[in-house]
């Protein structure tokens, strides 16, 4: 029986799938957001149509396809579980459930060794290794950890508002002048802010840190404050290596030009997308299948 591929990339946003056989691609389609943590009933029936979605219009069955899916919020392993389940369902011959950033990751290197910072509203590291297992860094979420992202910009921006606040009991500074027409002016407009904000909300706040960097001394602070953090990221997942460096995310431009010269020499760009990572990854899900089953064979027959 011929083997086919369905990678499958999750996000809040959008709902990507490719088709592949062992030369290239056969179809593509594209869906509505599908993270497990915002909405898991709506994510496993977006991701559950287009898998079937991709197979319209030719003549494969679902029992010929491995499918791989990274999505938002594959951390949490019920939630992942359910997912995968809801895939067998529909009857594919093999079916996993991963991280979006793990198929970033396996993307950007395409299937080769390499770290991966990925640095957007929130913020996380991982490394492929030479041993071809995977390792991540970070990426606990707004409340303990995001070190690098945007949602930390944002933060260290209000705390640097408030603090002016406190001191000089108005904004010193030319860009917390500007976030007090988000974050208000007073203490009983910032308060219901401050308990009602997450990583968008804070993350939001990052592009008037970066349009003040010519004239603002504290954003100029937070900004090297912020790529130290992105350096200790980077520092963690190589674990003392020197494999290529991929940065990713929506702040990777901003940032790089301050990270430390050694990592900024590491970097290459990324050799392909988290899409690419997911296909990448289903056909290695098939090799693994086939060859577990040539062992099951073997022992049999011994």
């Amino acid at each position: 029986m011929s083997s086919y591929f369905i990678g499958i990339d999750g996000g809040g946003t959008k709902t990507l799938a490719r088709l592949e056989d062992a030369n290239g691609a056969l179809a593509t389609a594209k869906s509505g957001a599908s993270s497990l943590t915002q909405d898991l009933d709506g994510a496993i029936n977006n991701i559950t149509n287009i898998s079937r979605q991709v197979l319209t219009g030719t003549p494969i069955t679902p029992d010929q396809v491995h499918v791989v899916c990274g999505v938002a919020g594959a951390g949490n392993p019920n939630s992942a579980a359910k997912l995968q389940q809801a895939l067998l369902a529909q009857g594919f011959r093999s079916a996993q459930v991963t991280s979006d950033a793990r198929t970033s990751l396996v993307g950007a290197g395409a299937g080769t060794p390499i770290v991966m910072v990925a640095i957007g509203t929130g913020s996380v590291a991982m490394q492929l290794g030479r041993d071809g297992k995977t390792r991540q860094f970070g990426g606990w979420g707004l409340a303990v950890g995001d070190e690098g992202s945007g949602a930390a910009i944002g933060k260290s921006v209000v705390r640097a508002l408030l603090w002016e606040l406190d001191i000089y009991g108005r904004a010193k500074s030319p860009v917390c002048e500007e976030i007090m027409s988000v974050v208000g002016e007073e203490r009983a407009q910032i308060l219901p802010w401050l308990q009602s904000a997450g990583s968008r909300e804070y993350a939001a706040l990052a592009p008037t840190v970066f349009k003040h960097l010519p004239h603002c001394a504290l954003a100029g602070e937070i900004v090297r404050k912020t790529a130290a953090e992105v350096d200790r990221l980077i520092e963690a997942a190589s674990d003392g290596d020197t494999l290529p460096l991929a940065l990713l995310g929506g702040l990777a431009d901003k940032l790089g030009p301050y990270l430390h010269s050694a990592h900024q020499a590491r970097q290459i760009p990324a050799l392909g997308t988290a899409l690419d990572g997911a296909c990448i990854l289903a056909r290695q899900d098939r090799e693994h299948t086939a060859a577990s089953n040539k062992t099951n064979t073997i022992q049999h027959d011994s």
